[in-house]
């Protein structure tokens, strides 16, 4: 889809993943194939080729992960590019002397648009190919890393690969940028009291150059400090941002009512690659409409309760998936959760939990009671889970983000005895 959408000519493939691409490749012209880069290098012009490239011109069609359907190219321009790299440098407090590794795919937004940061002020980055959380301890170790980048399941999968495995040297790492998902209280505390470093959660997406949101190491250590307030934000506005909450007219709304979120930004894309009519429904003059639901705070951080196509109308009430994911989430026994809408015949929609739970949990009755006492104290009737689902994983995206549609086919293709479920009134 992608090669026949984009138009491209040509590509550039890592020479052990030639075979898996040859074909899906074979419709574009010849290309030149070369697998030493460094005596290509070495026997380059050092002169930089000639180029009429304007600013404003497209630099870039990044993407988007098609969660909701086929991929979408998101055009980036020139200047874009450079207002997301010191917007990103600025938020994170970059130094120049930063060791940075790269585990996240550089086609997604988070992965070539941080890429594009870390040239900006020159910085070292090694390029982890494949995830393993070992061998990222061992890149962390040997290559004095400062800065990394994971999403939450990365970052608990290095953390058992700690707690099992010999004493590690892993004082030269300074902050790790999350995303896709927030991490609860526990995971943060205990990722902070074992690598030794600060967190910081980024919120974004691909049409505003990834990210917009920043929260911060401070917001992070009041967290586990017990600042319960900002538990469920992902930070407030990056230098480069303005963000409004806005209702289906596009007026802004006032603190702490939930609408769609718009962000505005020198770094947002210039629109949807051969998409007019999605382009002009998304980026418009006053910001990008993000699709994603939320609220601002009194302190304005941004608080994200789902996507709009993620809402599920429970018995006439608009119920938000992220704010019960956030609740669960809080509980020992769950490494991951999502939780989806399915069809009720009383209630139109009901929400149901499915949890990833973690390893030491092995009694599934007493996790669903602790979850169920856990909702019915934080959550209005109509909010709480009918059904909490298990499973070894949850499907992920190539940018980190759980896949709800395939959750939903789970949901709706397993028998209900091949389920663990618990009901609850609607009170």
């Amino acid at each position: 889809h992608i090669v026949d959408d984009s138009g491209a000519r040509a590509a550039i493939v890592h020479g052990d993943q030639f075979d898996r691409f040859a074909v899906p490749l074979d419709t574009l012209d010849p290309f030149m194939i070369g697998n030493d880069y460094e005596r290509r290098l070495a026997n380059a012009s050092p002169a930089a080729p000639p180029c009429a490239t304007s600013p404003d011109d497209m630099a870039v069609i990044l993407y988007t992960s098609g969660t909701t359907g086929r991929a979408k190219g998101v055009m980036h321009a020139h200047r874009a590019l450079l207002y997301q790299a010191a917007d990103t440098n600025l938020a994170t407090e970059a130094q120049a002397s930063d060791v940075m590794l790269a585990t996240t795919p550089f086609f997604t937004a988070g992965g070539m648009l941080r890429t594009v940061s870390w040239l900006y002020l020159g910085q070292t980055m090694v390029i982890h190919q494949r995830f393993e959380p070992e061998r990222v301890l061992d890149e962390i170790e040997h290559h004095k890393i400062t800065f990394t980048t994971f999403i939450p399941t990365m970052l608990q999968r290095t953390l058992a690969m700690i707690e099992s495995g010999p004493p590690r040297d892993l004082s030269s790492l300074r902050r790790i940028s999350y995303g896709s998902a927030p991490v609860p209280p526990g995971l943060a505390e205990r990722a902070m009291r074992l690598l030794g470093c600060d967190l910081q959660q980024r919120y974004g997406l691909t049409e505003c150059g990834g990210q917009a949101t920043i929260l911060t190491p401070q917001d992070h250590r009041d967290i586990v400090a017990g600042r319960n307030s900002i538990l469920t934000s992902c930070g407030r506005e990056t230098p480069m941002c303005v963000i409004r909450i806005c209702d289906a007219e596009g007026r802004s709304l006032p603190a702490h009512e939930v609408g769609e979120i718009v962000i505005e930004s020198p770094a947002n894309a210039m629109g949807y690659w051969n998409q007019p009519e999605q382009t002009a429904a998304t980026f418009r003059a006053d910001g990008v409409r993000t699709g994603d639901m939320g609220y601002l705070d009194a302190d304005n951080y941004l608080h994200v309760t789902g996507r709009k196509t993620d809402m599920i109308i429970s018995g006439g009430f608009n119920v938000y998936p992220a704010e019960i994911e956030r609740v669960i989430a809080q509980c020992d026994g769950v490494e991951l959760v999502a939780v989806v809408g399915v069809p009720d015949a009383e209630w139109g929609e009901t929400p149901v939990a499915v949890v990833v739970p973690h390893p030491s949990y092995t009694d599934l009755e007493a996790l669903t009671a602790e979850l169920s006492t856990v909702c019915r104290e934080q959550l209005a009737g109509y909010k709480q889970p009918r059904r909490f689902a298990y499973r070894n994983e949850l499907p992920l995206g190539p940018a980190g983000k759980i896949l709800k549609g395939r959750i939903r086919e789970d949901l709706d293709a397993t028998q209900p005895d091949a389920v663990i479920a618990h009901q609850q009134s609607a009170d």
